[in-house]
């Protein structure tokens, strides 16, 4: 089982609404969570409200470099998410991107290659095309926890994701996926109790 420090949910349509399913833990997040979700640049402060609302969490919009604490990381409006270290992000803007939607899964996952191991996990929702697809197997082979939501408004995402994962990945609905991040939650606050004693 993974040792989750880090979690990230990427998603296209029909995902937001599942992301903050998964969210509602019902008691404070003891480790980050990443949401890189395809969104119009305008609809992104109300999301990052809608999540704060809705989940009682601490949500943060990147706009430049920042460390990763217990949270929620959303990134600004029309730019791309990526990794400077294993505990740091950053945004990119889209201008400097290729990609056509953002936040590009593409561009984070690739930004994850050379930080990633077994503390990384992805929980992949539903969405259409298959941004990020390219990169999921050397993810994978670095050590990352693969979770793909079971029945997914939008199955297309998952499923070419799932198709670069071959069966190395946990399929879940989201109460199930939900359940283990109360599980990593519960590690995670062990976890800094061991530190501190």
């Amino acid at each position: 089982m993974a040792n989750a420090k880090k979690v990230i949910i990427v998603g296209s349509a029909g995902s937001p609404s599942q992301a903050v399913e998964i969210l509602k833990l019902g008691e404070k997040l003891n480790f980050p969570v990443i949401v890189n979700i395809h969104f119009t640049s305008s609809a992104i402060e109300t999301f990052a409200q809608h999540i704060r609302s809705e989940t009682n969490q601490k949500v943060t919009i990147v706009k430049g470099p920042v460390f990763l604490e217990p949270g929620v990381y959303i990134p600004e409006g029309g730019k791309d998410l990526i990794f400077l270290g294993s505990n740091a992000v950053t945004v990119v803007d889209e201008t400097t991107s290729k990609e056509t939607i953002h936040p590009s899964i593409s561009i984070l996952f690739s930004s994850m290659k050379k930080f990633a191991n077994k503390d990384f996990v992805v929980i992949v929702l539903g969405g259409l095309g298959g941004d990020g697809a390219e990169h999921v197997s050397e993810l994978k082979k670095k050590g990352v926890y693969f979770i793909i939501e079971r029945t997914p408004k939008f199955p297309y995402l998952p499923e070419n994701i799932a198709k670069q994962l071959g069966e190395r990945y946990e399929k879940l609905e989201i109460e199930k996926i939900r359940e283990m991040l109360k599980m990593f939650n519960a590690e995670a606050k062990q976890q800094t109790k061991d530190t501190n004693a």
